[in-house]
């Protein structure tokens, strides 16, 4: 019996493991990891604050390990991906394809981060997708950069960053976006913005049924600096300079405070049907200043300046104008289409057309105005109206101002 036992053992032994059991442990040892290299070109690109030490990183997806190429400049990476929990980004970035942040999460980037997104992919261009909430918090010191993975970013690199019916408390606040299609998009959405810049992309910022404000902030070189439909927007501290067209406003409530619209190659501001508000601001140096049409609103303590074409347009828009300086436009300085608008307590000087153009059939009141001059004949003969033309209505100009009003922007 002993022999037997023995010799029972003995087969047990050589008997191989099973073929199940061999499969698993080959499966947890294999985890392969996609490396694909991105653009030599990476290689050329400069870290925001490449003095900073490097630091541990927090997020719900895992980075690709380094590798020999240039894909060893990212921290971390995704392809075509859904982040479905809360993650903290930090260092460097790597976007190709789409990245949606559903609903339920929240993406936070710290001060420093630089965010790149592959260039390039025509209709499937690398872009960031926000349905839940994005919490994008730089410094002056450290600030956040959203750009594409070129060492010189041109418009249209990526697609940029849309948020999409998310109304939760979305935040950029010295940020940088380039190079993209469309910098930051907006609908049905909420955010805020302080310190931000946008510029080198096709189109700065457009924002449809949302409600966003924006201070101490830039839109530059684009074709369109900021677009902005059935909004409640804020623009504040900020400027809007060498785009093709500065802004573009449509059927929304309108507050720009202390904003220049400088160097736009077209218009500076195109509005229609607004609830539109500017004051303390400067509309100056565009190919036309500023083009009102229907709506309401005020514009208070303005500069229009050097504008190469008529500094305002007002049509159908009950519109007051106050204490504004319409001084060394290339054409008339204000032309009104009608007899909704209001113009006292401006002044007006060295512009190349009329100071006022009535080209609607309405008279118009324009009364207690400094015109340049205090002689009424000189100052009759930088007004369109009736006097020239009966298909017009009167500008009315008297009372006038005899010396330039002492509170000016």
């Amino acid at each position: 019996m002993k022999i037997f036992a023995f010799a029972s053992i003995a087969i047990c032994l050589m008997i191989p493991p099973p073929a199940s059991c061999q499969n698993t442990s080959v499966a947890r040892e294999a985890n392969p990891v996609n490396g694909n290299a991105i653009s030599a070109r990476l290689s050329g690109l400069v870290p925001l604050d490449p003095a900073r030490p490097a630091v541990s990183h927090v997020f719900d997806a895992p980075a690709a390990p380094p590798g020999k190429g240039s894909d060893s400049h990212a921290d971390l990476r995704y392809e075509q991906t859904t982040i479905t929990e809360d993650v903290t980004w930090r260092g460097t970035v790597l976007v190709k394809g789409a990245l949606v942040v559903a609903p339920q999460a929240t993406l936070r980037i710290e001060p420093g981060t630089a965010v790149r997104f592959a260039h390039g992919g025509g209709l499937k261009k690398a872009r960031l997708v926000i349905m839940g909430r994005i919490q994008c918090i730089g410094t002056a010191e450290r600030p956040i950069l959203f750009s594409s993975d070129a060492p010189t970013p041109v418009k249209g690199d990526w697609g940029g960053i849309l948020l999409l019916s998310t109304e939760k408390r979305n935040q950029f606040e010295h940020a940088a976006v380039e190079g993209a299609e469309t910098g930051i998009e907006a609908h049905f959405s909420a955010f805020t913005a302080k310190s931000a810049r946008v510029a080198l992309s096709k189109t700065g910022m457009v924002v449809r049924d949302s409600v966003v404000s924006i201070e101490s902030s830039s839109f530059s070189a684009c074709e369109t600096g900021v677009e902005v439909h059935d909004c409640e927007f804020e623009l504040r501290d900020s400027s809007v300079s060498t785009n093709r067209l500065g802004m573009s406003l449509s059927r929304s409530s309108v507050v720009l405070a202390a904003t220049s619209v400088t160097d736009n190659g077209q218009y500076g501001i195109l509005a229609e049907e607004c609830r539109l508000r500017i004051s303390s601001g400067s509309i100056s140096s565009n190919g036309a200043g500023a083009v009102v049409t229907g709506g309401e609103g005020q514009i208070f303590m303005t500069r229009f300046l050097f504008n190469k074409d008529t500094a305002l347009r007002l049509g159908s828009t009950r519109m007051k104008v106050n204490r504004s300086l319409f001084a060394d436009n290339g054409h008339d300085a204000l032309r009104v289409e009608d007899g909704r608008a209001t113009i006292w307590g401006c002044a007006f000087r060295g512009n190349g057309g009329f100071n006022l153009s009535n080209t609607g059939r309405e008279d118009v009141v324009a009364v207690q105005n400094w015109w340049g001059e205090s002689e009424g004949k000189a100052i009759l003969s930088k007004i369109s109206d009736s006097s020239r033309d009966s298909r017009f209505g009167l500008v009315q100009v008297f009372p006038w101002l005899s010396d330039q009003p002492p509170i000016l922007p």
